[in-house]
């Protein structure tokens, strides 16, 4: 199965030692005040819940994105994931919810990891698996976000898919 649409993979993204300083960053976070598989710091409109500050290091990393020419505006939320145990129990194919913005990129963070897209009107084939290393990300948008299902798929002796650093920008809806 070819890729979605609107998938774009950035091998090497992250290397050295700002690999190394973001993986720190992340895993040096106090511990977790929810479910520690999602942490959410940023803008994820006024009802969302479990939100926690946003830290400096993360808005320096959105600037460095801009600066890369993968985001045109400064990421206004800001993920930390720890792919944990069985992933089929935790983490279903899904479409994405649009609260989490138009484009999301996905930093991996430890590898190896491996991302699942499938056409849901086509189950029965198998879906299109992108295989990632540390420090390669993938950013979805269009089809690859609001008609393909996608998941974390698991990988490797532990079963988990490992680490990972998100960032989005949401839109917000314009005043009328």
């Amino acid at each position: 199965m070819s890729a979605p649409g609107g998938l774009k993979v950035f091998r090497g993204l992250m290397t050295g030692d700002e690999l190394a300083e973001l993986r720190e960053r992340c895993r040096s976070l106090p511990p977790p005040p929810y479910n520690p598989l999602f942490r959410y710091f940023g803008d994820f409109g006024e009802n969302a819940r479990r939100i926690e500050e946003v830290r400096p290091w993360m808005l320096d990393y959105g600037r460095r994105m801009v600066e890369r020419g993968v985001f045109e505006l400064q990421p206004n939320q800001h993920r930390v994931t720890n792919w944990r145990g069985d992933l089929s129990a935790q983490f279903k194919w899904h479409i994405d919810n649009h609260r989490h913005g138009e484009e999301i990129l996905a930093i991996c963070l430890t590898g190896p990891r491996a991302i699942g897209f499938r056409d849901p009107k086509r189950k029965q084939l198998p879906p299109y698996v992108l295989n990632l290393e540390a420090g390669d990300a993938y950013l979805i948008a269009g089809a690859a976000r609001w008609k393909w299902e996608h998941k974390v798929l698991p990988v490797g002796h532990s079963r988990d898919g490992g680490e990972s650093f998100v960032l989005a920008y949401r839109r917000r809806a314009q005043a009328s």
